[in-house]
């Protein structure tokens, strides 16, 4: 008896430490509510509610639309949802906001056309926007996000020819990922390309196209020179040029209904230009997205060589990992921890790493792990896998990494076995639709991979579901992949990639799941499942109203889902309704 009433004594307690956390959030009338709606919390019982409070910056409650409506004051915002659908703010796990921020502003987004023709016509339409010119202030950018395989009507690659005829005023440069390239006249003109142009160094890989009479056609190809060969086009990376294109982005992923990035930025981006953007945007309250980036070591985010991996080590004791506010903060280390080791089925087919580069790549992952960094690693292939996750094993010895949820970046070609062996260290998978802008025939080109999905899917969808172990949707955006969230969640729910054929043959996710793992799961994978991930009473309201409902709209349509309204810390960003 007396056991009881010490149960009883304590359940009480309990109880009224709720009652009072929650009526402090409470205590005055919230400044925002939605009502009428369909909310879906993404709580951890996936449950659905009618209304939300907002007060500050915290979601205050989370109810029937009576139980929101009792709260309202006269200061109070009501937004009526008239049966929208509210879900959290989406996460992006893996973009390249910032590294190619500088070009967002003259650059023209092509991943939801899907026809060629309305494909040139943007492009014509942005060099209009942008006035005509000669000089790199006035080229149109189409970079990446694209691929002729989603095109229902020609999937051919853009001319020179038609390019000229589009835009004859202005530069135009179009990528497809990080392999091909084609230049209208101007472009070449400004970027010095002429007939007499040398051949690519064989180290590059880089091809000029040139027609039967040796004349250049306008095409390249090749990644490392598409990068350094045809940089004179691209703006000058500052912080000016950074901070102007990053708000660009934000304004256009709000309505997406991105609230969240986790972002890689690349080489040659300076490291003060990450000063700059605190300066000027996060500490003067600019910024409209939560912005989570990784340390720079001068204009590197990691080690090209063996001479300069010690000024990575260093710079992973002298930077602290969760610097910064919840609205711009450095926090993981990636995707890289040492650049040769950069995972390739093209440049590795099914050959291990040489012992000499992952000795270098361990002293990167014992400096990691030493000071507490969270580690992302960009990987596709199970025998590198395997050759990392050793030495992540021999690491934890010393430095225990299972509480820092180091994670595989990608992780397309990872087998059971070796997502247990992942598992058992705490790490976590970064799933990305960087692999579904593709279609059967571009993705027979690949030798590796063609034999690959012969055995499984690339990436294991339903394996990383079923084994428990965490996993996050991304995109791998803005170079070689699709801007949407949405385009993402229609992948893994479809199975279907950007042409609209069949992609995953061994089991795709459920609407919820891939809504958990593009929301909830992300906030684990970043150490901020206190925070963001879940609508939930104490957590940072970052909300998205969608145009239509994603659990029950045609699964095919989920690609052109958008958002009507975007908040963000509490603060409307983004409204069309």
């Amino acid at each position: 008896m007396v056991v009881n009433r010490q149960l009883f004594i304590q359940m009480v307690l309990v109880l009224a430490g709720l009652f009072f956390a929650q009526a402090s959030i409470a205590q005055s009338a919230p400044d925002t509510v939605f009502v009428n709606g369909k909310v879906l919390t993404v709580d951890a019982e996936f449950s659905q509610a009618q209304a939300v409070a907002v007060t500050g910056n915290r979601i205050s409650a989370v109810g029937t639309s009576a139980e929101i409506n009792a709260l309202v004051g006269e200061t109070t915002q009501v937004i009526d949802l008239d049966g929208k659908t509210l879900i959290p703010g989406l996460i992006d796990n893996h973009n390249h906001l910032i590294y190619n921020s500088p070009t967002w502003p003259n650059g023209v987004r092509l991943g939801r056309v899907r026809n060629r023709a309305e494909a040139l016509q943007r492009i014509a339409a942005k060099a209009k926007e942008i006035g005509p010119g000669n000089d790199a202030k006035h080229i149109v950018f189409a970079l990446g996000g694209w691929n002729p395989v989603q095109f229902a009507d020609d999937q051919s690659e853009f001319t020179r020819a038609e390019l000229d005829e589009i835009a004859p005023n202005n530069p135009v440069y179009t990528q497809i990922s990080w392999g091909t390239a084609v230049l209208n006249s101007m472009a070449m003109e400004l970027g010095g390309i002429s007939n007499d142009m040398p051949e690519p160094d064989a180290s590059t890989r880089g091809k000029i196209w040139r027609d039967a009479d040796g004349n250049v056609t306008g095409k390249f190809t090749g990644a490392i020179f598409l990068k350094w060969q045809l940089r004179p086009l691209f703006p000058e990376v500052t912080g000016e040029s950074a901070a102007a294109g990053l708000l660009a982005e934000i304004a256009d992923y709000s309505k997406l209904g991105v609230t969240t990035s986790m972002t890689y930025n690349g080489p040659e981006f300076p490291e003060n230009g990450l000063a700059y953007i605190q300066e000027h945007l996060a500490d003067t309250g600019k910024l409209d997205m939560r912005i989570y980036y990784p340390p720079h070591f001068n204009r590197n985010v990691s080690a090209w060589t063996p001479e300069e991996v010690p000024a990575v080590v260093a710079g992973l004791e002298k930077h602290k990992p969760y610097s910064g506010s919840e609205m711009y903060q450095m926090l993981h280390f990636g995707e890289h921890m040492y650049l040769p080791v950069s995972d390739s089925w093209a440049r590795m087919g099914d050959k291990p790493y040489p012992d000499e580069m992952m000795d270098q790549f361990r002293t990167v992952v014992t400096a990691a792990a030493k000071n507490g960094w969270q580690v992302a690693e960009h990987l596709n292939r199970d025998i590198t896998a395997n050759q990392m996750l050793e030495i992540f094993e021999e690491v934890n010895q010393t430095y225990p990494i299972t509480d820092l949820r180091w994670r595989f970046e990608h992780a397309k070609g990872l087998s059971q076995a070796t997502i247990e062996r992942a598992k058992a260290l705490g790490m976590a998978m970064g799933v990305h639709s960087a692999a579904g802008i593709s279609s059967p025939k571009s993705r027979a080109n690949d030798a590796y991979l063609t034999e690959l999905l012969t055995r499984q899917d690339a990436p294991p969808l339903r394996w990383y579901q079923d084994s428990g172990i965490p996993f996050g949707l991304g995109s791998d955006a803005q170079v070689v992949a699709h801007d949407s969230p949405f385009f993402t969640l229609y992948w893994v729910v479809s199975g279907k990639d950007t042409s609209g054929q069949p992609y995953f043959k061994h089991g795709t996710l459920t609407r919820e799941e891939a809504l958990i793992a593009h929301t909830r799961s992300n906030a684990y994978l970043m150490h901020k499942e206190d925070l963001l991930g879940s609508l939930e009473v104490g957590k940072l309201a970052d909300i998205v109203v969608l145009d239509r409902d994603y659990m029950t709209v045609p699964v095919d349509d989920i690609r052109d889902l958008n958002s009507v309204l975007t908040m963000v810390d509490g603060r409307i960003v983004y409204q069309a309704m």
